[in-house]
């Protein structure tokens, strides 16, 4: 499934406005970069039911707006690596009433490394991996390919048909880019993506 990201919206949209925009580019489905507020999860029902909201971004889960799936980040990882895993699992734990994706760090001080994402699925089969194409590389996607639940990528600079290749077919792929490139990200990720 194709979906797009709020991210790309323009930043002096409300959040229930950038979501009911998405449908002028065809795509029936949105990504919220971050959980919505209470006020904003009541505008945002309505829309819910005629855009599909797939994943939310964030560390702790906001109301509901009907999202499957809660994408975390992984946070700092401290002098003891392991130490700072094991707490990064517990939180995660505390969030098995959810179903989770564990992002792709912003850079190596973060978890989790390529090894750390196999770990904690082992651990927690209620987390699964997202991608984040402009952060991590070849490595995440090859150890982590059988548990990926989605990925964000730009299709004008990620490597889409590689990226395709590598997602199962229930995985989401959400689009993030500048909001005067939507339509061109769009048509060149429909060759690969089904909308």
């Amino acid at each position: 499934m194709l979906a797009l990201s709020t991210a790309c919206a323009r930043e002096d949209l409300s959040l229930d406005a950038a979501v009911a925009s998405f449908k002028d580019f065809g795509v029936g489905a949105v990504a919220l970069h971050r959980p919505p507020t209470p006020e904003e999860a009541r505008a945002l029902q309505p829309l819910a039911r005629r855009v599909r909201i797939v994943a939310v971004f964030g560390d702790e889960p906001g109301p509901d707006v009907g999202a499957p799936l809660l994408v975390v980040e992984g946070g700092p990882a401290g002098e003891d690596r392991e130490a700072t895993l094991d707490a990064l699992c517990r939180r995660l734990h505390a969030l098995r009433r959810f179903k989770i994706a564990l992002r792709t760090p912003s850079d190596p001080d973060q978890h989790p490394s390529a090894d750390e994402v196999v770990k904690v699925h082992e651990t927690l089969r209620h987390v699964g991996y997202w991608h984040d194409a402009a952060r991590g590389g070849e490595e995440f996607l090859t150890v982590a390919e059988r548990f990926l639940l989605g990925a964000s990528f730009d299709p004008l600079e990620a490597d889409v048909a590689g990226l395709a290749d590598a997602m199962p077919t229930f995985a989401t792929a959400v689009i993030v880019c500048e909001a005067d490139r939507v339509r061109e990200a769009i048509r060149v990720a429909r060759v690969h993506f089904r909308a």
